[in-house]
């Protein structure tokens, strides 16, 4: 395994229990991400001794993903046939909207995560948009 530790959430009201746990293998983690349900359980993250993750949020069927290598520089995962309307999702406990290319299936969001948490890089069967975060002068 690339990851060394994942984390998840359980809010419970507006309190979130965090749990994290040593990365063992992949089948805990994919069971951690399937059990997002958009409500108690929004929020799995995929870490290294380092700066860089993957984190993965929402439920019920809609995903936002990103990765950073280095917590400046921001990659989504992104479904470019969607160009509807934004959408609502809840991620860290709080309802966001996304833009609907953002909000991907369950297994784009998996495919993503295997790849970083086995070998640390992007998987290339699913479309990465960049981000950057902008630096105020």
């Amino acid at each position: 395994m690339f990851i060394s530790k994942f984390s998840t959430e359980d809010w419970q009201e507006n309190r979130n229990q965090l749990v994290l746990k040593s990365a063992q293998n992949w089948l805990e983690i994919e069971v951690a991400i399937r059990s997002l349900d958009g409500n108690r359980q929004t929020l799995v993250t995929l870490e290294t001794e380092d700066e860089a993750h993957l984190a993965i949020g929402g439920g019920k069927g809609r995903y936002v993903v990103y990765l950073t290598f280095d917590n400046e520089v921001f990659h989504y995962v992104v479904d470019p046939l969607k160009l509807g309307m934004d959408e609502k999702l809840v991620v860290g406990g709080q309802e966001g909207i996304y833009p609907a290319k953002l909000c991907v299936d369950l297994d784009m969001a998996l495919r993503a995560a295997k790849t970083f948490a086995k070998f640390g890089i992007m998987e290339k069967s699913v479309v990465w948009e960049q981000d950057k975060i902008l630096e105020l002068v």
